[in-house]
């Protein structure tokens, strides 16, 4: 019975979201804005470390998956992602872990969509390990 009120409050949540979504005219028939082709994502590792470690970037993007691995980065760290909004719900998921290097006991990631924060986490320790993640759901959950 619970996983049948879920189905139905995010088919509710989708059908809110697709229904609420408008069309705007261009009425100076000039060439359509090109902001709207593209979401920028952004990945932010900072560390009272000299480097961070075990780098794993996850985009699930329908048409457009990246994934970045690396075992040792340089701290603060900064990648763009750039991917394309032509099809629906372009994108799913980001995911971004990273640990602090050993002389260091702070680590802390960041995930923008369009320069607006959407995942954070702050991590102390001996190994602190910083995990943001967004789901498509979490954005959809948000705006209600």
């Amino acid at each position: 019975m619970k996983k049948t009120k879920r189905l139905y409050f995010l088919l509710i949540c989708v059908s809110t979201s697709l229904a609420s979504c408008g069309v705007v005219e261009n009425k100076d028939n000039s060439s359509p804005n090109n902001e709207n082709e593209e979401l920028i994502i952004e990945v932010i590792i900072e560390s009272n470390a000299s480097y961070a470690s075990d780098l794993e970037v996850e985009i699930n993007s329908r048409n457009s998956p990246q994934t970045v691995n690396e075992l040792s980065i340089e701290v603060p760290y900064s990648k763009t992602f750039v991917i394309p909004t032509d099809a629906a719900f372009p994108i799913s998921s980001t995911k971004v872990k990273a640990t602090a290097g050993e002389d260091g006991d702070r680590i802390s990631c960041k995930i923008l969509y369009d320069e607006i924060e959407v995942a954070t986490h702050d991590s102390e320790g001996e190994l602190a390990t910083a995990v943001c993640e967004n789901k498509f759901i979490d954005n959809i959950l948000s705006y209600q």
